[in-house]
């Protein structure tokens, strides 16, 4: 009986570490505004500007080699202007130390359709705080008492 109890204990506390993980967690979320270019903010989901974010903006004719580079600001904004005559989707890259977004935007004719604007790749990371090292380690703990205990038995 008791190992059943260590095996329950065993396989719960990993996911109590994960659960105390999530609470940590912070997704990436771009807005943008059409004008005579297309303006992009990113911020975490706190609200804090990704500042300093590699952008890599690809046209769909080469969508291998960047069509343009650079980086937002410290509001964590940046700007650019697609070339019209460059029709299809074009993708844009944000990425600062593993957190970013990636945005298809759909060029015509006209310019940028920004009703179909899409996010593809909104990343959430997770942090594991004290707490889910304490009980993941609690966990392979238990676990190892209760395969010891059942080779005894």
């Amino acid at each position: 009986m008791r190992a059943i109890a260590a095996l329950s204990l065993a396989l719960a506390a990993p996911l109590l570490a994960f659960a105390s993980g999530r609470v940590l967690a912070h997704g990436v979320q771009t807005d943008y505004l059409l004008s005579n270019q297309l303006q992009l903010q990113t911020t975490f989901s706190n609200g804090q500007p990704l500042k300093g974010a590699k952008v890599s903006v690809y046209a769909p004719n080469n969508p291998t080699q960047p069509w343009m580079q650079g980086q937002t600001d410290a509001d964590g904004r940046f700007a650019f202007k697609p070339d019209r005559s460059i029709v299809g989707d074009w993708e844009v890259t944000i990425m600062q130390q593993g957190h970013g977004d990636i945005l298809t935007v759909p060029v015509n004719a006209e310019g940028v359709d920004a009703t179909l604007i899409s996010a593809e790749g909104q990343d959430v990371h997770y942090a594991a705080g004290p707490a889910a090292w304490v009980s993941g380690l609690v966990g392979l703990g238990l676990a190892v008492g209760a395969a010891v205990q059942r080779r005894r038995a």
